[in-house]
């Protein structure tokens, strides 16, 4: 590329594209509405592009590498034919903001490729071009002078808290002479002060201890000190701070006493520091952060200014940004709350310097370059979080923001490593520090949820369960806090679940501290009532399935229940286990025409609960609807009957104009209940509720109730008397199991490890519902037994539907029977 006629021209790909009057073109497009807007024009051949690329031409450099690109994409072929031109469009562009310009080259206006613009502050376009190159050497003077500006910018132009002296932490190191640092008890003094984020990575021998401290308030050997300590320290000063908070110094390492009064302060330590210094780049704290990075290497093309002057600008298609999360300071959760806590901090990344604050996150150099941070994909706390002062009172809009960013601060920290896994609530307690204030009474944080939005709150997954390892050999957390397991987290937020069914009677946790209430617990309990369905899943599949194995009792006498084998063939059939809709009778059972059918099922919707305590069995029995009568019809019936009689009982238990009364029992336990009603023939339909002692957990076989339930037929009194009644009550009971025990109802994520077990049997603890009169969902907690009787623990969360598909194994819930049913149970989950 020469200059001819005082324009720039390439022997190679063209002669036009860098005079004057097209580059103006290409660069007042950025001003432009118009996306096609920019200078076009027609490039030489490949074969003189590829020539020129291997002659060091830098614009056909860029041709060279876009172009093969969209051939191989969109042609399907591996290069262009060496006599192929292509039509190429230059334009500039603003990226985010008025100052942050990119080089946009289109390709047959298919592709476009954007570069970073970038120059030296000494170039003629750096009066056009407010993008700096990228600082390499980031211990030198100009770096730290340019840290300087950025820092007193940030405090002039924007919103991050201004720079008013704070109370100092109890211990700092004065950094007033870097060479000899020393440990200062502050005592409550004002003034500013450096915080440093760094990973350990590795044991620090000389870390402040009881023993150590009196030596240390004297002076600190700097050899002694790692080099990422040593480089804090003389960053501190070169920024001419005189304080540093670094947490191997400022904490004695051997006083768990210290810790515990230390570690909940990290909020006003990060809150109120003058500005945190990042080592980003460094693995561990050996290593330091203040050594030059690689030089980068740069494309360099000449830049026409408006003026007229001619000056040289740098493109780079890297994207610093985007390296960000590849920092090994990004992947500890420690480091978290202190970059998020903090108002500015200077990052020592892998490739360059950079700054941040609320509203910026830029490479030093490039001052005025403030980008919104939705537009980085960096975390920022809400913008009415910057205050130091909470208010008083929270709007709809403010709790809506406050909730919302909770869930993304747990989805960002839950991705990060902890050493001990102990320290998961530990390692954001300075963020839940920050949001309690702001929430003030009207919410209290209850091991990593909040009270207010507890039920969605408990509503929590894992994002990837295979990923990780599963700490179960210790407490980490009550089951249904997320703190239980180790991966992402995805915060509970399911929009179809926009009405809460069950009911939290309360939910606690208590901490290891009580220095620190919102850091490690040692327990917790959850107590709910709610809808309870007993299920089971494929442990190697989300699928979840309803235990529904609903049985026919076919007695013929016998008022107390045999034992055979060891266990009661006569079994109570627990509420949330069956739905008489859903039984049917083996085709290969005889029955005799003599014998008296017994069946047990549960209450039909409209069904109410007869106390307090929850319904867990009801007794059916269809009498004769006639006063004075002195028994019950029993009829003759064979096995063919069986199946539509089968059918008959829940149209009886779902009549229309069914109603319920309560009569107190004659011959029943004072816990039981008689509902009665009246069917349009008279008949006489009593449902007893049982007493929940005798609930069964077999789920191989579920059998129906101890008590007999007399069938009979309404209209013409019957020769059958009580005596011979009771006569055929003494006969055997044969259980009559049903095909089909589960039904495939929904999907789930679960965690087994994070329980200690590996069931696949256990309840499915309703939550919510999307909301509308007929709702088509319902989300909820998975449950398994836990080692008390009476408590479980939580291992994951179910969706189910009342979608309905032919295939017998596509997922289907009768949710409406789900939400119909008469009885809760109270659970209690640790």
């Amino acid at each position: 590329m020469g200059l001819r006629n005082g324009s720039l021209v390439c022997d190679y790909c063209s002669s036009t594209i860098f005079t004057f009057e097209p580059f103006q073109i290409a660069w007042t497009a950025k001003d432009s509405s118009d996306p096609k807007a920019g200078f076009s024009y027609t490039t030489q051949t490949w074969q003189e592009i590829d020539d020129g690329e291997n002659k060091g031409c830098n614009w056909c450099d860029i041709l060279w590498g876009e172009i093969p690109f969209w051939y191989q994409h969109r042609k399907k072929k591996e290069s262009p034919m060496p006599e192929e031109t292509f039509k190429i469009t230059v334009r500039f562009e603003k990226r985010n903001s008025e100052d942050d310009i990119v080089l946009k080259v289109m390709i047959e206006d298919d592709w476009s490729p954007r570069y970073q613009v970038r120059c030296d502050p000494d170039e003629n376009a750096a009066a056009f071009v407010p993008g700096r190159k990228l600082v390499w050497q980031v211990a030198s003077p100009r770096a730290f002078k340019l840290a300087l500006d950025c820092l007193a910018q940030c405090t002039l132009r924007h919103d991050c808290p201004k720079c008013q002296e704070a109370s100092l932490p109890t211990r700092v190191i004065d950094c007033s002479d870097p060479e000899r640092p020393r440990l200062v008890l502050t005592e409550g003094t004002q003034g500013f002060y450096a915080a440093l984020s760094y990973v350990w990575g590795e044991p620090q021998p000389h870390s402040v201890c009881t023993t150590k401290l009196s030596t240390y308030l004297e002076s600190i050997d700097i050899l002694l000190l790692p080099k990422t300590i040593r480089d804090a320290i003389f960053c501190t000063h070169s920024l001419n701070l005189r304080y540093l908070w670094a947490d191997t110094l400022c904490i004695l390492q051997d006083s768990d006493e210290d810790k515990q009064r230390e570690i909940p302060q990290m909020c006003d330590i990060y809150r109120c520091a003058y500005v945190t210094i990042i080592a980003a780049s460094s693995q561990k704290v050996s290593e330091g952060f203040l050594h030059n990075r690689r030089k980068p290497v740069e494309t360099l093309l000449p830049f026409w200014c408006p003026d007229g002057k001619l000056g040289t600008i740098s493109v780079d298609e890297s994207d610093g940004d985007a390296r960000s999360s590849q920092e090994p300071v990004n992947r500890r959760a420690w480091c978290f709350q202190e970059r998020l806590l903090s108002p500015r901090t200077l990052v020592y990344a892998s490739h360059t310097l950079q700054y941040q604050c609320q509203t910026a996150m830029n490479e030093i150099g490039d001052i005025w370059n403030y980008i919104p941070s939705t537009e980085l994909g960096e975390l920022r706390l809400p913008c009415m979080m910057i205050s130091r002062t909470p208010c008083r009172t929270l709007s709809s809009n403010d709790v809506e923001v406050l909730l919302t960013a909770w869930r993304n601060v747990l989805h960002d920290y839950t991705q990060r490593a902890v050493s001990d896994p102990s320290d998961r609530l530990m390692a954001i307690s300075g963020i839940a520090q920050l949001f309690q204030r702001w929430w003030g009474s009207s919410n209290r944080y209850i091991a990593g949820l909040w009270e207010r939005n507890l039920s969605s709150d408990l509503l929590w997954y894992r994002d990837c369960p295979s990923d990780g390892s599963l700490v179960t050999e210790r407490f980490l957390a009550p089951s249904w806090s997320w703190a239980a397991t180790i991966g992402c987290v995805v915060a509970g937020w399911d929009k179809k679940v926009g009405n809460i069914i069950w009911d939290v009677q309360s939910c606690d946790a208590m901490p290891v501290s009580g220095n620190h209430p919102l850091g490690q617990v040692k327990g917790g309990r959850l107590i709910v009532r709610a809808i309870v369905r007993d299920v089971t899943w494929d442990p190697a599949e989300p699928k979840l399935f309803e235990l529904k194995r609903p049985c026919v009792s076919v007695a013929e006498t016998g008022d107390e229940p045999e034992e055979r084998d060891g266990a009661c063939s006569v079994r109570s059939l627990p509420a949330s286990a069956a739905q008489v809709v859903d039984t049917t009778v083996d085709t290969e059972l005889a029955v005799k025409d003599s014998d008296q059918i017994k069946i047990t099922t549960l209450p039909g919707p409209n069904a109410k609960p007869t106390s307090a305590s929850p319904v867990e069995h009801v007794d059916i029995r269809m009498c004769n609807g006639e006063q004075g009568k002195k028994g019950s019809k029993l009829i003759n019936i064979g096995h063919s009957f069986i199946t539509n009689l089968l059918k008959l009982v829940p149209c009886l238990v779902h009549r229309k104009n069914a109603h319920t009364t309560e009569t107190a029992p004659t011959r029943r336990p004072a816990t039981s209940r008689q509902i009665t009603s009246n069917d349009t023939n008279g008949n006489d339909i009593r449902a007893e509720a049982m007493t929940p002692q005798d609930h069964s957990t077999n789920t191989e076989m579920v059998v129906a109730s101890t008590e007999a339930i007399e069938i009979g037929c309404g209209g013409e009194s019957d020769d059958i008397g009580s005596n011979n009644h009771a006569k055929r009550c003494q006969s055997n009971e044969v259980t009559v199991p049903s095909k089909g025990r589960e039904r495939h109802i929904g999907y789930g994520y679960f965690d087994y490890d994070s329980a200690g077990i590996g069931a696949d049997k256990g309840k499915a603890v309703v939550v919510g519902s999307d909301k509308g009169e007929n709702p088509g969902h319902l989300t909820g907690l998975i449950v398994v037994p836990a080692g008390s009787a009476g408590e479980f623990r939580r291992v994951g969360i179910f969706h189910v539907d009342g979608r309905f598909y032919e295939d017998d194994e596509a997922p289907y819930c009768d949710i409406k029977s789900w939400l119909d049913t008469p009885s809760t149970e109270v659970i209690t989950i640790i």
